[in-house]
């Protein structure tokens, strides 16, 4: 044997080498994509979930009754608390819409958090505070949620209370 066909044989084996170090890569790389986006929808959720708890301990929870009672008398001080409320749930969203138009947060994760948007853009009451402080916001993120305005019905009021009555009635029978 030739040094010349040593030098093939050895760039051979190297060629193969460097091949499955590329494929191995390639592997690697796609499991920490799919790690990183577990992450970030993991992520979201505690961040929703915090959300969703501070609202049960605060005065929040009566006042979002009543916005769904159809009351429009509010105070000047309930007033900042639904404007706060209306905010922490926007930005949350928000963050939730730059993650997975980058590929970090699936489609469920997005539609689950799109979904409390819609929940308050329901309510006349937070729609005219949007109207007010809209301006506040990136006029991308606030060209997608007058989007979702405009694809979302107003809710008629409803008596809470009365409705768990009356499905509660359905399930007992």
């Amino acid at each position: 044997m030739h040094v010349s066909d040593l030098s093939s044989i050895g760039s051979l084996v190297s060629g193969m080498a460097v091949l499955v170090s590329l494929v191995y890569l390639s592997l690697q790389l796609r499991q920490t994509v799919r790690n990183q986006r577990a992450l970030m929808n993991q992520g979201i959720i505690t961040l929703s979930a915090e959300n969703l708890r501070s609202n049960v301990k605060s005065a929040i929870s009566a006042l979002f009754a009543r916005v769904q009672s159809g009351e429009k008398d509010f105070s000047a001080h309930e007033l900042v608390q639904l404007e706060l409320h209306l905010r922490t749930v926007l930005v949350s969203v928000q963050d939730t819409y730059v993650q997975h138009r980058a590929g970090l947060a699936d489609q469920v994760t997005f539609d689950n958090a799109l979904a409390a948007v819609r929940l308050l853009m329901r309510q006349a009451v937070y729609r005219a505070l949007w109207k007010r402080g809209r301006t506040n916001y990136a006029s991308e993120w606030m060209s997608f949620v007058d989007k979702v305005i405009a694809e979302t019905p107003l809710a008629k009021p409803v008596d809470l209370v009365a409705q768990f009555k009356v499905d509660l009635a359905e399930v007992l029978h």
